[in-house]
């Protein structure tokens, strides 16, 4: 809703002079002169109402043009160079809704962050026609416009791709962009800080949900999911086979099983499928076992731990008949990555990620009213590892609601408040098929050949399923209430994903484009503002 109150003043710095003493006379007396006089008041007041009509018509262009100015004023609220920036703004878009004309004037612009407000006020003046007959040369004009800060209370949840290719400059701007949209949605708010809630979601191939989450009621800590076992021989927890290496949980999960993982639905007792399971990453088959395929991620001896030592054969002998070269007996690749014989007491080597492997992105920060958090995990963001779009979305939309894992959220009815997801990714979502037993590499659907993604091992069409999950993703939340804004960066050449964003925002004028760093910043700019309610009052 529009509410604008303004001042004018038609008439200003002139006083309406006097009509004269002599008229026209004739041989008709006094009733010639008083129809003269009355002829000339009719003119008079006729005159008065075009000039009127037409400052009328120039005060309402000047009071669209102060409009105008405050709004594109109100894009700079909170930011460093607001007071410069806003002034120079606001007087370009008043310039070009006044037609450049000089007689118009921006006489003040004035921002106050702190409230979250922007006044402008504008003058000008308008040249008479007729009333210029008797003097009256101009009618001054003012207008005055106020941007405010909405009413009501505002959920944020930042998604935020990390993958490999943001590594260097990309990074760094879209830790400016997001911290910039954060100051601006904040803007206002500071004298009631509960008001404004952020989530900051990095997702890469996975999404990390922080691992000190291990032992809560929604994550599988014994095991019983369905998914616990698929890659082993035997169905131990995860969590156990960590702590036999001594390894610690980076606080990645998988992808829930269907129709779970596109569904805000809480975990349901009695319902393990519902759970949440720890990233496990399997030790991929030796070179001894790989049956000649090329795996990803092996990272102890298959045979290591409390495993059965594997026989050796000789393979070469010297001239005196001794052997000169040992070589284990191969086993099935499959049957060498099931072992879980092999994990007690193994120890990784420094550097590898082993079984986090995938695990890349920083835990995801909940809903929180501390600017000091968000700005310090926005910072913390690095690049790495592969793309998985609807993940992201998942948590984000995790992250809004007021159910576990993240119940931070308000009520879905709450009066007056808005939850907000803003999605933006530089890549399209990826999953690598290979020619090996498990048909792809390990991360948040597991491996291709659980058939999670269809059963085509392909990487094409594992990551057409990966669309079709993001979408659903996308459509479920909206469906919530979830007002999503997409951003696609240096996505210029890659148009089956701009496309998939353009579906995943609520709007399509939600759906944005960057092709380069600085307008990544003024795009989550700008997206700051229309998320903060921004409205033209009097």
């Amino acid at each position: 809703m529009v509410t604008i109150r303004h001042q004018m003043n038609p008439i200003r710095g002139e006083a309406v002079p006097s009509l004269g003493r002599r008229f026209v006379t004739d041989h008709s007396g006094s009733v010639g002169v008083i129809f003269g006089i009355s002829a000339i008041l009719m003119m008079f007041i006729v005159a008065i109402a075009v000039d009127y009509g037409r400052t009328e018509l120039e005060w309402q262009r000047i009071q669209r043009a102060a409009d105008s100015a405050a709004l594109a004023a109100s894009h700079r609220l909170g930011l460093p160079d607001q007071d410069e920036s806003g002034a120079d703004v606001a007087e370009r878009f008043f310039r070009a809704n006044t037609n450049n004309l000089t007689k118009e004037m921006l006489e003040s612009v004035q921002l106050n962050a702190e409230r979250g407000e922007v006044t402008v006020m504008a003058g000008g003046s308008i040249a008479t026609t007729i009333l210029n007959a008797v003097g009256i040369r101009s009618m001054g004009i003012r207008a005055a416009s106020r941007v405010v800060k909405g009413d009501g209370t505002i959920e944020v949840a930042l998604v935020l791709d990390n993958s490999g290719s943001m590594a260097g400059q990309p990074i760094s701007d879209l830790v400016t962009a997001s911290q910039s949209l954060v100051e601006v949605v904040f803007t206002g708010a500071r004298l009631q800080e509960d008001r404004v809630k952020v989530a900051v979601v990095p997702f890469s191939g996975a999404v990390n949900v922080g691992a000190d989450k291990r032992g809560e009621a929604w994550i599988d800590n014994d095991g019983v999911s369905p998914l616990n076992g698929a890659n082993f021989a035997t169905n131990i927890p995860r969590f156990q086979m960590l702590d036999r290496m001594s390894v610690a949980w980076r606080g990645c999960v998988e992808a829930r099983p269907a129709p779970y993982d596109t569904s805000d639905a809480p975990v349901t007792a009695g319902d393990p499928s519902s759970l949440f399971v720890p990233m496990f990453a399997p030790d991929e088959p030796d070179s001894n076992n790989d049956d000649g395929k090329s795996y990803a991620n092996s990272y102890i001896p298959d045979d290591g731990g409390a495993c059965t030592p594997q026989p050796t054969v000789c393979t070469s002998y010297n001239r005196r008949g001794q052997c000169t070269n040992w070589q284990k007996t191969p086993i099935a690749a499959a049957t060498a990555q099931a072992r879980v014989c092999k994990y007690d007491g193994a120890h990784l080597v420094s550097g590898e990620d082993g079984p986090n492997y995938m695990c890349d992105s920083a835990p995801i920060l909940p809903l929180t009213t501390s600017r000091v958090e968000i700005d310090g995990r926005l910072a913390s963001l690095q690049a790495k590892g592969s793309t998985n779009i609807g993940e992201g979305v998942m948590w984000g939309w995790r992250t809004l609601s007021p159910a576990e894992p993240f119940p931070e959220g308000r009520a879905y009815d709450a009066q007056n408040n808005e939850k907000v997801m803003v999605v933006m990714t530089d890549g399209a979502n990826t999953y690598s098929a290979y020619n090996n037993h498990n048909r792809s590499w390990y991360a948040a659907h597991g491996y291709g050949s659980s058939g999670r993604l269809g059963t085509t091992y392909t990487s094409s069409a594992f990551v057409a399923r990966m669309n079709q999950k993001t979408a659903s993703a996308c459509a479920n939340a909206k469906a919530s209430g979830v007002k999503i804004y997409t951003i696609a960066f240096r996505l210029e050449t890659d148009p089956t994903t701009l496309s998939l964003l353009q579906q995943c925002a609520t709007e399509p004028s939600m759906a944005f484009r960057a092709s380069d760093g600085a307008t990544l910043i003024s795009v989550f700019q700008r997206i700051g503002t229309e998320i903060s309610k921004l409205r033209v009052a009097g």
